[in-house]
């Protein structure tokens, strides 16, 4: 399985600034744009076969990156190369598991944020 980097609700301008700094690491880079933003995580990085869209409401309000297929020292060298580039702790970040691989980037995102809050309040 290739090592895949989603990324939602990037704009013009940051895209290809995360795009040069992911792209030395070997990972493949997916943007989600429109309605694919309610497509399983888990499709949308190869991972799983079904891409059936889920019932999912609302939007992605921040930005968030999603990693399928990796495991730790993967992790720790695409958020180094992220900080390198100028983004930190405003990005959501998330790793793709059996339990999450058929929530939507919507799904996940909320999931992500409500932690990120509760974190941030200790």
């Amino acid at each position: 399985m290739k090592k895949t980097v989603l990324l939602y609700n990037f704009d013009d301008k940051e895209l290809p600034i995360l795009k040069r700094a992911i792209m030395p690491l070997h990972f493949g880079i997916k943007v989600i744009v429109g309605d694919d933003i309610y497509l399983p995580v888990g499709y949308l990085a190869g991972i799983t076969d079904n891409s059936e869209k889920r019932v999912c409401s609302g939007e992605i309000s921040g930005k968030l990156v999603v990693m399928g297929g990796f495991g730790n020292s993967d992790i720790d060298k695409l958020i180094l190369a992220m900080r390198k580039a100028g983004f930190g702790r405003e990005v959501l970040k998330a790793v793709i598991t059996p339990v999450n691989s058929e929530w939507c980037g919507v799904e996940l995102y909320n999931e992500v944020n409500k932690e990120h809050e509760m974190l941030s309040k200790k």
